[in-house]
């Protein structure tokens, strides 16, 4: 990866719309040269997909907690386990597994207050191995 990849990167990271012509000129290439550049960095995984920031309020999930989670257990098994049932709840938007405790941090989307703790009592106090799970709730997010 030489310094016009990464200013391919770069300009794609800030605005991932750009077309390959506004790309191109950007980082002083011609349009066919940066294709493929571009196309050689989708398929080396360094660019992994694109997608659309989106306001929280206009889709009604606003309400945006983060959620410790310590696992009763940990194992490969149970990490498993735990990481698959996860992927099956469409408001948590974000999931990391931790180095130290807790195990993970969950980021969270839902319309309100209401609408969380109905997800946390009836979904995230029902996954497999789940000892604690401790909410919190940011004042503002300052940088996405």
């Amino acid at each position: 990866m030489d310094d016009i990849d990464r200013a391919i990167i770069d300009h794609l990271r800030r605005d991932g719309r750009l077309t390959n012509v506004e790309l191109a000129d950007r980082v002083g290439l011609s349009p066919s040269p940066c294709l493929r550049r571009v196309r050689q960095l989708e398929a080396a995984g360094v660019i992994t997909g694109y997608t659309a920031v989106v306001d929280p309020a206009a889709i009604g999930r606003s309400y945006e907690p983060l959620v410790w989670v310590t696992l009763s257990r940990v194992t490969r098994e149970s990490m498993t386990e735990f990481e698959d049932a996860v992927q099956a709840i469409d408001e948590v938007v974000e999931a990391m597994r931790m180095m130290g405790q807790p195990d993970y941090l969950l980021r969270v989307a839902t319309a309100d207050a209401n609408s969380f703790e109905a997800l946390y009592m009836d979904h995230l106090a029902r996954l497999p191995h789940v000892q604690t799970l401790t909410s919190q709730l940011a004042m503002k997010t300052v940088k996405r």
